[in-house]
């Protein structure tokens, strides 16, 4: 989909539980079709069973957005013909990244996961960061760790005008700012209290409904521009959503700022 300002994302949403089901039946059946025995092998690192699923779910969630990235493109790729491998070491440490055959396009790749829930964003231009959380009960502790009063006092706000529960905005809000560490490279070292921003400013709804997320009629989502309270590396946009018990923010940094 194409964010405010023009630049365009691909978001793939994948349920844990098919994971779950085709991994305990033959891993060697349909995930390999997807994935690589390489990245199969990569999963093998987390002995618990619920954390290698939600692995395997985000690299089928990342290679799909890629995948569909790639050809509106014009450039039709199989699953095996591209790779995922990670950042290991230095402060970007775990953070996805796309190998592609010469020729492609360079693309941005960002996962998480949540409860149920598998998601990947990725984009061609600048960097991109996707958030999902479980929406829950937060403490005022949580409250004064993560965010400034100015930013309470506009959760709040959005919090009333739309109707939402205050569990709902404040999931929301974290996610925000996971989204920006990702994609602006700010905070990767600070509390996410560094990683502030003012206020945001809807552009319009999110032009078709995410899978297990937004595809209920009580769903939210918005298109918006994010506005950082500290040099983000140009301008920041992106989509924010509720819906199902989750909270979404997807961004978007037109350039990539140093960390």
């Amino acid at each position: 989909m194409s964010l405010p300002g023009g630049p365009h994302i691909t978001l793939a949403v994948v349920p844990q539980p098919l994971v779950r089901q085709a991994w305990e039946s033959n891993p060697q059946g349909t995930l390999a079709t997807v994935l690589t025995q390489a990245e199969l092998a990569v999963s093998g690192m987390h002995r618990m069973p619920e954390r290698r699923v939600a692995h395997l779910a985000g690299r089928v969630a990342a290679k799909s957005a890629l995948l569909h990235q790639l050809q509106l493109g014009g450039v039709p790729l199989a699953a095996h013909d591209l790779g995922l491998c990670q950042i290991m070491a230095g402060p970007e440490q775990g953070r996805p990244m796309a190998q592609l055959p010469p020729g492609c396009p360079a693309c941005d790749v960002s996962i998480t996961h949540s409860h149920e829930l598998a998601v990947a964003s990725t984009t061609e231009g600048g960097r991109v960061g996707v958030d999902l959380e479980r929406v829950r009960p937060r403490g005022p502790g949580f409250l004064e760790d993560v965010f400034t009063a100015a930013e309470q006092d506009w959760l709040m706000h959005c919090q009333r005008l739309h109707g939402r529960t205050p569990d709902e905005l404040w999931s929301l809000g974290w996610c925000i700012k996971e989204a920006m560490v990702k994609c602006t490279g700010h905070g990767l070292r600070d509390s996410l209290l560094q990683v502030g921003f003012s206020r945001w400013t809807e552009q319009g709804v999110v032009p078709a409904a995410i899978p297990w997320l937004t595809d209920v009629p009580e769903a939210f989502s918005r298109l918006i521009t994010l506005h950082p309270t500290r040099p983000a590396g140009g301008t920041v946009t992106g989509l924010i959503a509720l819906g199902r018990g989750y909270a979404l923010a997807v961004l978007h940094a037109a350039e990539a700022a140093s960390a």
